[in-house]
């Protein structure tokens, strides 16, 4: 076998490690070293693998600029799957440094735009597109978010408190700590100062107009992709509230073990409008008192329903367990109600109700309206007060249940304010933006 061979098949090798760690990147924890340096050694693997099979008369700087680009795709690719995850870490670096009154609301407009060069940096480094300028603009970036870092690392170590809790280099794909942050910078300035070096050593693949063309079609196909994910949700979840995901708390695990059933107490009701006798569960759905009223004569019929004890080993990647009190009403705890609850479960989240979207409220009225009539559970959630709610409602005609839960919480359950989450037994079925809320038929279609 011929030497070009023989680095033809171990490139080939190194590839399917790569792709081997990654699908079982999301067993190491995040914020963890092991994570941090898995990631390494995944890119490392996928660079040498691709400048063996590619390129192996200069192989190790082609597997700098292979590192460097694929560093720079995935970054600035998780940022424009979610541009509203860059929003909001600019906004806390802009409080942190204490200038949100001046820049927080251009945050949306500066993570477009940083998402946008980072993948154009990383594609066109992958592509040998522009080498020179290319690999310039990876350093630049490497120049001005190494003191960032070094900065928030020490000012934690000096001060005990966290200015950023992590830098969003990867949004929620990667959680890093400030510290894990700055070595992974570190790391990565070594092949992005080679590739700068020697990047008069690239020859170009292609005509530079050949090259402004596909940087043109890339940032036209960046942006269209943030504007999608703001129009919608993004098309890739990198968050643990991902569809699929099953809830569990740890606590609750111990009532449902205790209590493996579900009760329902089905009461006589009059319509004293119509008339009409209806049973109604006074446990999960009182009905209107102004409507209905309770007939005492019919003794109150119980139904119990067995419920499945949840799994609750963590490490299973579908399973994420939540913290107490994540959603409260009236300061009691009533998140185990909510994830554990058999039925369907419905959340219209609205983060702020101040800067709630009403455009499509009344989807998620006649939604209400129609799980009310299966006798689903609705709530709405918000970190916003009682009377910020109880206007809201006489504006919109919400007349759904509230509880409170914490902003940051529900921004990341869904990235729209409002949006809808269903849930059962704790598994997100499904979750929606405010611009794509189905119709009762089509709930009916998809809660049989």
């Amino acid at each position: 076998m011929d030497k070009r061979r023989l680095l033809f098949f171990v490139g080939l090798i190194a590839m399917f490690a790569s792709l081997a760690i990654f699908a079982n990147f999301g067993a190491f924890e995040d914020a963890s070293w092991t994570k941090l340096w898995v990631l390494v050694g995944m890119i490392s693997c996928a660079s040498l693998g691709l400048a063996l099979v590619f390129n192996p008369e200069q192989i190790l700087l082609n597997l700098c600029r292979y590192f460097a680009g694929i560093l720079f795709v995935f970054s600035g690719f998780v940022k424009a799957d979610d541009p509203l995850g860059s929003k909001y870490k600019f906004i806390d670096y802009f409080e942190a440094w204490g200038i949100d009154d001046i820049f927080a609301p251009a945050a949306l407009t500066f993570g477009i735009i940083l998402s946008t060069i980072e993948l154009l940096v990383g594609l066109a480094l992958l592509l040998k597109l522009f080498p020179k300028w290319s690999s310039l603009g990876a350093l630049i970036f490497m120049v001005v978010f190494i003191p960032i870092t070094l900065y928030l690392a020490l000012q934690q170590n000096i001060s005990g408190k966290e200015l950023v809790h992590d830098c969003g280099c990867f949004g929620d794909a990667l959680v890093l700590t400030n510290w894990q942050t700055f070595v992974k910078n570190l790391v990565i300035v070594v092949p992005v100062l080679v590739t700068f070096m020697f990047s008069n050593r690239f020859t170009d693949l292609i005509s530079n107009s050949k090259s402004c063309v596909i940087l043109s079609v890339l940032t036209v196909a960046i942006v269209g992709l943030s504007i999608h994910a703001l129009r919608h949700l993004p098309p890739i979840d990198f968050r643990p509230y991902k569809i699929g995901v099953t809830l569990q708390g740890e606590k609750c695990g111990d009532v449902v073990r205790n209590n493996n059933v579900k009760t329902y107490q089905y009461a006589d009701f009059k319509n004293l409008q119509t008339g009409e006798h209806k049973e109604f569960d006074i446990v999960n759905n009182y009905p209107d008192y102004t409507i209905w009223e309770y007939n005492p004569d019919v003794p109150v019929r119980v139904v119990e329903e067995k419920i499945e004890t949840p799994k609750t080993d963590t490490a299973v990647s579908n399973t994420y367990v939540v913290d107490n009190y994540m959603f409260s009403k009236d300061g009691e705890d009533v998140t185990c109600d909510i994830i554990t609850d058999s039925s369907y479960v419905l959340l219209a989240i609205h983060y702020d109700i101040n800067q709630s979207n009403p455009k499509h409220q009344a989807d998620i009225n006649a939604a209400y309206d129609w799980a009310k009539s299966k006798g689903f559970a609705f709530y709405g959630a918000t970190s916003s007060l009682d009377d910020v709610i109880e206007k809201y409602g006489a504006e919109t005609g919400a007349a759904y249940p509230f509880v409170s839960a914490d902003d940051i919480l529900l921004k990341t359950v869904v990235r729209s304010n409002p949006g809808l989450v269903l849930l059962k037994n704790g598994l997100i079925v499904n979750k929606w933006h405010h611009n794509d809320i189905p119709t009762v038929a089509e709930f009916e279609s998809m809660c049989k």
